[in-house]
């Protein structure tokens, strides 16, 4: 029983103690321009539960000064006492003050005109109102500031240096209020990002009308990637977010290099072939962009280097000679450079090959990497001659050919036809018992057998003229006269 007794005491003196009270408050923070803005405005806005209860005079703005808050302002729930500036700030507010008494917004509004930059510093909103069995008070901060002011000058000593040269940086602004600085900033030419390369110390001066100069120089050692940068000078402060008002310096140029060149070959190789083709690419790294000058040693010489009449980043060689091997060097010139040294070169050997390898691989197929006198030389392939004379003998037979099996048909055919009508006409009787001589007629057996008929047609081997049986006759008789020896002679048949 006891136990429950002190239990149930504990509660309610917990219960007494809690703040269980709905009643709210909202303030936020003001930032300021004091070259567009003609007034701060301080927003207290409440909201309470209905049971609960504000006096007259319970609600009221207050300053931080010195370590604690002090009374500005006093204000009244709707229908009550109006708001008032407490006696003692009124050589500071009364005059340049505007209260605005909650009604149905439940806000308690405070407006200072003309801020200055005593004005800077923090607020509070403070609201005592009672419960059924409490006194209870509520607060809220809010933070006045003056944003900072775009800086009246900033200038360059340089917008043109070389390299490692430093280059002086004079920033003038007025950084506003509370903790004013100035930084100055850095864009590269190929970025979106600002880099800080120098930030002031903080002022805690004050002035009436928050006038907060800053004039400061400082000094930046450039390198090559600062080519194309522009340089920021900004005004900043405790109130500001992000990069504050700016202003901007115009693209410096940096004068740099020549690096060392370097140099490519394309294509490339350890041995070229003579015939070859080649193109020696110098480049390097400068800024204004290089002057080439070019030079050539022949290999295995102890000669001077040749100048080349050649001022172009890239030489080309369409067909490499033997002679064109040596050691090549490609000079980099930047002219505007003055108190360095402004050339650098690079060399390259071409080597032609004075051997027969496989490297001459590229001699075509009318002609043969063959070794001479200590070179390779290309010289003509005659097998490629020989095998093209014989392609075009072998088609021309072949075509030849081709057009005497066509014409040796053609007269066999008009042969066979001639034969068929002389057949025809040597046998007028269709006798067929008997052999057939073609058509000739020259012996007696012939002429008998001729001499029968009416007419006789005239044959192709008989004499022009004779024409009748008779005269036939008498011209076999002679034909057929011996010779000496008594015997026929062929050649009169």
């Amino acid at each position: 029983m006891r136990e429950e007794i002190i239990f149930t005491l504990g509660v309610l003196i917990l219960y007494f103690n809690l703040d269980v009270s709905s009643l709210t408050i909202h303030t936020e923070d003001v930032v300021a321009n004091l070259q567009e803005d003609n007034s701060v405005v301080l927003n207290c806005t409440y909201h309470k539960d209905a049971k609960e209860d504000i006096a007259k005079r319970s609600i009221g703005w207050q300053k931080q000064i010195n370590g604690g808050f002090e009374d500005i302002a006093l204000f009244s729930p709707p229908g009550k006492q109006e708001p008032f500036i407490v006696k003692e700030k009124h050589p500071w507010y009364n005059n340049r003050t505007i209260l605005i008494a909650p009604n149905t917004s439940m806000a308690a509004v405070m407006i200072i005109k003309d801020p200055v930059c005593s004005d800077e510093g923090i607020y509070r909103c403070w609201i005592e109102y009672y419960t059924d069995s409490s006194v209870i008070t509520k607060t809220s901060q809010t933070i006045v500031g003056f944003v900072a002011k775009k800086p009246e000058e900033f200038s360059m000593s340089s917008n043109e240096l070389e390299e490692n040269k430093s280059i002086s940086l004079t920033c003038n602004a007025d950084v506003g209020s509370p903790q004013g600085y100035v930084q100055i900033l850095k864009i590269p030419e190929y970025s979106n990002t600002p880099e800080v390369i120098y930030t002031s110390n903080t002022t805690n001066i004050r002035t009436e009308n928050c006038t907060e100069y800053i004039n400061v120089t400082t000094t930046h050692t450039v390198t090559r990637e600062d080519n194309g940068a522009v340089f920021l000078c900004s005004s900043q402060n405790g109130l500001t977010q992000g990069l504050g008002p700016n202003r901007e310096s115009s693209k410096i140029t940096v004068i740099y290099g020549p690096g060392i060149p370097a140099v490519t070959m394309k294509p490339s190789k350890s041995v070229y072939c003579a015939g070859d083709s080649l193109t020696i690419e110098c480049s390097a790294d400068s800024k204004p962009s290089p002057v080439f000058t070019w030079s050539f040693l022949f290999e295995n010489k102890s000669e001077e280097q040749i100048e080349l009449p050649h001022h172009k980043s890239s030489m080309t060689f369409k067909s490499l000679h033997p002679t064109d091997s040596g050691t090549y060097t490609c000079t980099a010139t930047n002219t505007a450079r003055t108190k360095y040294s402004n050339t650098i070169s690079v060399s390259v050997l071409v080597r032609i090959s004075n051997k027969m390898s496989i490297s001459c691989d590229h001699c075509g197929h009318t002609k043969i990497c063959q070794h001479i006198n200590g070179r390779n030389e290309w010289v003509f392939n005659i097998w490629i001659f020989i095998a093209f004379v014989f392609i075009i003998t072998t088609a021309i037979f072949a075509v030849t050919s081709v057009i005497l099996i066509i014409l040796r048909r053609i007269p066999q055919k008009s042969t066979e036809t001639n034969d068929k009508l002389n057949i025809e006409r040597s046998h007028p009787y269709n006798d067929t018992s008997e052999e057939d001589n073609g058509g000739v007629y020259s012996s007696p057996t012939d002429l008998n057998r001729i001499h029968k008929n009416v007419l006789l047609l005239p044959n192709y081997n008989e004499p022009v003229g004779y024409t009748t049986t008779e005269d036939v006759v008498q011209y076999a008789a002679v034909q057929k006269k011996s010779t000496k020896d008594n015997q026929v002679s062929n050649d009169n048949v």
